[in-house]
């Protein structure tokens, strides 16, 4: 099981108005790919643009989803070929197309987008499709090459269409894999290629880069790849993943052919996201000590501070993990603190990167002053906003104080201050409260720290999946169980509703009560909660039924209809329990039944899942061999003795591999339940015991001279 970057880091990295593609995460590494929306968006808005009175839903359909037929129909009524009744192909009856006076333009751009789609099914190096099917890859065939070729020259006078022929020109001898052509083909035609429009300007970049890596030209690839990366978000996540590391003559070449400082900082950009981002924002900023580009940087590196001592499976990280997480961030705070001195990269964003860190290790007053600053500098940014609550709540878990009014106000503020969609919710919420349930813990104050962290009051082991503490769990406590109650009713102040918020509802700890109550033999408490709580789903099981050998499956075959419930159930177990207590051969019976409930809801019967989702699941069965001890000296009857005996053995049974380990009791055998299987063997000449020897093995063995 992997833990999700969302699980184990706290601060929002796209807090900064940088791509989520390009934020840090160990298990992708893609960095986000291609954003196909924006790239969609930007293509029909270019289109809507040029020819003002179209919508962009029918330009999606035009585009996208028009066949071959299709658009010959639409251009032969655009050219006005065919009659003026005529409405067009079906779906376009209503086009807002036929609005544009300038019907040359239409018919010229239903040209175009016919050669675009003739085009696509070559734009591929996939050899299987996404369904997994084989694909034909071919390169494109040579009219189609001249028709791209001929079209930049009949647009001529057509800048936008001009610059998209040119575009599909670039993609056809891409796709021919002829990379020299490519690249001389761009270089020719840079200015053709340049607008009006920038999505198609940066996309045709991206082809150039590709022919360049492919023909071995490394370094002038990679330069390119930094320039999309940086100023282009759609293609951001492709071309990072696309630059690749490089010797260090690569290197130096790369560095040579840019033009700029800032096309040098764009390179050390891109190192930083694929290798060292402290190294490269340092080299960043002694190029350019205002860059912009440091923001995201910190953010990577902050977010790879806090996975390094994210707790994996339950384990805590290793001591050289936490030493080198306290490191990086010392250095992200001190990178961040100088920006905010010279005026260089969004100081709200430095401020926020520095708080945080202060929040961390615990200086409550430092990430405030920090925070505050931050969100004065950006009054109406609601990421920031949230990020800022986000931090000032983990601060204050970490100076925590028991009681203190104004604390408990201030974080129950924050946590409900953070917007729903903020990035880090979960992660924020589930540090804040499990630092919270330490501290309670730690006091005694055990109900608090149970509603602010589940499971921390009877923790269990992650191998075995078996508490780690003797003794009965709290929740097995009706004390405690009274107290959960109590708590999840009071909540008078924003803390204690906080406390108790996402956590255990009244009626369902009501229902873990009368459970309790029920395992415990108070049956009349145990009603009286189930009636309270409205609660009455069929066990599916007739849970008065017991066998020699147990089948949980049978039962729930052969009793799927049975319509007992806890309230039924209960109701039932109070008649019973009253003839017991008058004794006799009908308390004897009543009490093998009670014997037989109460066994058939622990681990062991067919009724467990009546505690199913619940913390009274139990493998204790003391109390049903209590009831079946007292149906064995109460009746007088041989046959009744020896059932009681032997189920009595069960129930001792069950007690004994209470909490053992499966493994266990594969390599050494079943206990022997050694206060009951010598009573069962005086009864031997009763029909019972025959059975017994005949289906139950583990008691013939025992049995056997």
């Amino acid at each position: 099981m992997e833990i999700g970057i969302e699980e184990s880091t706290t601060f929002d990295p796209g807090v900064g108005g940088d791509w989520d593609g390009l934020s840090y995460d160990p298990y992708n590494a893609g960095f986000g790919g291609a954003c196909n929306d924006c790239m969609a968006a930007a293509m029909l808005a270019d289109w809507v643009a040029y020819l003002p009175g179209v919508s962009g839903e029918d330009w999606k359909k035009i585009l996208l989803s028009a066949s071959e037929a299709d658009l010959v129909s639409l251009r032969a009524k655009a050219a006005g070929k065919t009659p003026p009744s005529a409405k067009g192909p079906k779906g376009f009856e209503g086009s807002t197309l036929w609005k544009v006076t300038a019907k040359d333009r239409v018919v010229a751009a239903l040209d175009f987008v016919k050669l675009a789609r003739q085009i696509e099914p070559y734009a591929t190096f996939e050899t299987f499709d996404p369904d997994g099917t084989p694909n034909s890859v071919a390169p494109p065939p040579m009219p189609l090459v001249l028709a791209a070729r001929d079209g930049i020259k009949t647009s001529a006078k057509d800048p936008f269409l001009a610059q998209r022929y040119a575009f599909q020109a670039l993609r056809v001898a891409f796709y021919q894999r002829e990379w020299s052509s490519t690249v001389a083909f761009y270089d020719r035609n840079t200015a053709l290629l340049a607008g009006p429009s920038q999505d198609l300007a940066w996309r045709s970049r991206h082809y150039l880069a590709g022919a360049l890596s492919r023909k071995g030209m490394k370094a002038r690839a990679n330069v390119e790849l930094a320039r999309i990366a940086t100023n282009y978000k759609p293609l951001s996540g492709l071309a990072v993943q696309e630059f690749s590391p490089m010797e260090e003559g690569d290197w130096r070449e790369s560095l040579k052919l840019t033009k700029s400082v800032r096309e040098k900082t764009e390179l050390w950009q891109l190192v930083g996201i694929t290798k060292d981002g402290l190294v490269a924002a340092q080299e960043i900023l002694r190029l350019d000590p205002k860059s912009n580009l440091i923001g995201l940087l910190l953010a990577r590196e902050l977010e790879k501070a806090e996975t390094r001592v994210a707790e994996m499976w339950g384990q805590k990280p290793e001591p050289k993990q936490v030493a080198a997480s306290k490191k990086q961030l010392a250095t992200i705070e001190q990178l961040a603190t100088m920006q905010i001195a010279r005026g260089g990269d969004r100081p709200w964003l430095m401020e926020l990167i520095a708080g945080h860190i202060a929040a961390k290790r615990g200086d409550l007053a430092t990430a405030r002053q920090r925070l505050s600053r931050a969100v004065a500098a950006r009054p109406s940014d609601i990421k920031v906003a949230s990020q800022a609550k986000a931090s000032l709540a983990l601060a204050l878990a970490a100076t925590w104080r028991l009681d203190d009014g104004a604390s408990e106000g201030e974080l129950a503020a924050a946590m409900a201050g953070i917007d729903a969609k903020f990035a880090r919710t979960l992660a924020v919420k589930t540090t804040v409260r499990g630092k919270l349930a330490k501290q309670y813990v730690g006091a005694g104050r055990l109900v608090e720290a149970e509603f602010l962290e589940p499971g921390t009051v009877d923790p269990t082991d992650n191998r075995t999946g078996k508490p780690v503490k003797q003794g009965p769990p709290n929740w097995h406590q009706p004390k405690f169980l009274n107290d959960m109650i109590a708590r999840a009713n009071k909540q008078t102040t924003p803390f204690e509703r906080f406390l108790v918020e996402g956590s255990f509802k009244p009626a369902g700890l009501q229902f873990e009560l009368g459970l309790r109550y029920l395992l415990d033999g108070d049956f009349v408490g145990a009603q009286k909660l189930f009636k309270g709580t409205g609660r009455r789903t069929a066990w599916g099981t007739d849970p008065f039924v017991i066998h020699i050998r147990d089948c949980h499956d049978c039962d729930h075959t052969k009793y799927e209809k049975a319509k007992w419930d806890h309230v039924n159930v209960t109701e039932r177990l109070i008649d019973l329990d009253a003839k017991v207590k008058l004794g006799g051969e009908a308390g004897a019976e009543a009490a093998l039944q009670i014997g037989n409930v109460l066994y058939n809801l622990t681990y062991w019967g067919n009724a467990r899942q009546a505690t199913a989702e619940t913390h009274q699941k139990t493998e204790d069965s003391t109390l049903a061999m209590r009831y079946y001890k007292r149906s064995f000296d109460l009746t007088k009857n041989r046959e009744l003795k020896v059932k009681a005996a032997f189920l009595a053995s069960k129930a001792e049974l069950g007690v004994l591999m209470s909490g053992s380990d499966p493994q266990m009791l594969v390599n050494r055998g079943l206990p022997v339940p050694k206060t009951w299987f010598p009573v069962v063997k005086q009864y031997e000449n009763t029909r019972y015991y025959k059975e017994l020897l005949k289906e139950c093995g583990h008691f013939a063995s025992w049995a056997a001279p």
